[in-house]
């Protein structure tokens, strides 16, 4: 009668220690969700007169809370493909490697290629033209100080009208993302959660669209695209969260 009864306890005691490893051997993928928002849209604009005329995308801004440097611990390498990969350190020396350029990338990316499979009808001036059209034209330097205070000042009008007549298109697409990680402990509620710490990971997005024609903003609105990752769970990519931030984003501009 013992030795059943210790069995027992044996028995339920291996399927707890299942029920609170398996997890952590699986490798579950966190479930990334988002939210959205329209803020403003004038009455003249909609999805039909933007399929119209041409739009340009701006290289996404990167506001100033992602420009984060990682210090680099001598004789490492930054893990790809968020920094570009950099020399060795030299005598024990720390690097700092920014990272904002790689997310600039990355991001305007992500935009064009949602932008085109969601309307591919839609005549787009791509981030590369843009620039390419800018330094054309001389106006790398207004480019440089516009992409730095825009978030703080908005727009200089004789820029804009610069920007009508070197990218000769009807709209353009200004978007400002932040790239976010915050850790915290997990409440015990469960015996499986005792210890357990979640990392919240966000990518937030807002976007404007202006008619460089009449000098003046038409769209207005923000998406977001965020998880929850647990310590049994595997990380999922940037571009992922990114992608999730993008579509919710664009969603918004169909009324």
């Amino acid at each position: 009668m013992k030795l059943d009864m210790f069995l027992r306890k044996s028995y339920i005691l291996i399927l707890l220690l299942v029920f609170i490893f398996l997890p952590i051997q699986t490798g579950c993928r966190s479930i990334i969700k988002d939210w959205s928002q329209e803020s403003f849209r004038s009455p003249e604009f909609s999805r039909d007169t933007l399929e119209q005329e041409e739009l340009a995308l701006l290289p996404v801004i990167i506001l100033k809370e992602t420009y984060k440097k990682i210090e680099e611990p001598a004789g490492q390498i930054p893990p790809a493909p968020y920094a570009q990969p950099t020399s060795q350190a030299d005598n024990g020396k720390v690097k700092e490697v920014a990272i904002h350029d790689a997310h600039r990338i990355m991001m305007s990316g992500i935009l064009l290629s949602k932008i085109q499979s969601m309307w591919p009808s839609l005549r787009i001036v791509t981030p590369s033209d843009v620039l390419k059209r800018l330094n054309d034209e001389g106006l790398t330097d207004s480019y440089r100080k516009f992409d730095r205070d825009f978030s703080k000042v908005g727009f200089d009008s004789a820029f804009l009208k610069s920007l009508g007549r070197t990218l000769n298109c009807r709209y353009l697409f200004i978007s400002q993302i932040v790239l976010t990680e915050s850790k915290s402990d997990a409440s015990v509620v469960f015996i499986w959660t005792f210890g357990r710490k979640s990392v919240l990971r966000s990518v937030n997005i807002s976007g404007q669209i202006w008619d460089i024609v009449k000098g003046r903003q038409v769209w207005e609105g923000f998406g977001v695209g965020y998880n929850r990752l647990s310590s049994y769970e595997k990380i999922p990519l940037i571009e992922e969260i990114a992608g999730k931030a993008v579509e919710s984003l664009l969603k918004n501009i169909t009324p």
